[in-house]
């Protein structure tokens, strides 16, 4: 598969929730491949079809919490 970029990405995020038809939303991230000095580079979307946004918000700040914690 040939390297996708950001707006690719988040439109195939965007079509996928449309397609699960259920309010949702989520956070993607991926590796894009390493820069010139070889460190590793990421892209992050993130993308809410029919949820309120309070709701997104609470859901994405428990993530978080529980990304912080198992990081730790």
């Amino acid at each position: 598969m040939p390297a996708m970029d950001q707006s690719d990405i988040q439109k195939r995020i965007e079509d996928f929730l449309q397609e699960l038809e259920v309010p949702s939303f989520i956070v993607f991230g991926w590796k894009k491949g390493a820069d010139e000095a070889g460190k590793a580079q990421f892209g992050i979307v993130s993308s809410y079809h029919k949820v309120p946004p309070q709701a997104a918000i609470k859901g994405m700040s428990w993530a978080l919490n529980d990304f912080i914690s198992r990081s730790l």
